[in-house]
């Protein structure tokens, strides 16, 4: 039995990712400045989720989508 790929994860949780991160453990406020779940810092992170897409930018750590904020956040991977 196969499960899911990461491409059909990413799919689904499009449009989600402001209850999926929460959920996970990963605190995030949209648009607005804040700690950053992945270096620390005060308040150089920002959560704009565009297109639904869960992207973020940290003025240290660099941008991403949602997967790889959970990735990095929680220091998990995938295959």
């Amino acid at each position: 039995m196969s499960g899911m790929k990461v491409s059909q994860a990413v799919k689904a949780a499009r449009g989600h990712w402001a209850q999926i991160l929460p959920a996970l453990g990963v605190n995030i406020l949209k648009n607005r400045h804040q700690p950053c779940p992945v270096c620390g810092g005060k308040d150089r992170f920002r959560f704009d989720d565009q297109e639904g897409r869960g992207t973020w930018f940290c003025n240290q750590c660099g941008a991403g989508d949602g997967l790889a904020l959970v990735t990095r956040a929680l220091n998990v991977g995938y295959q």
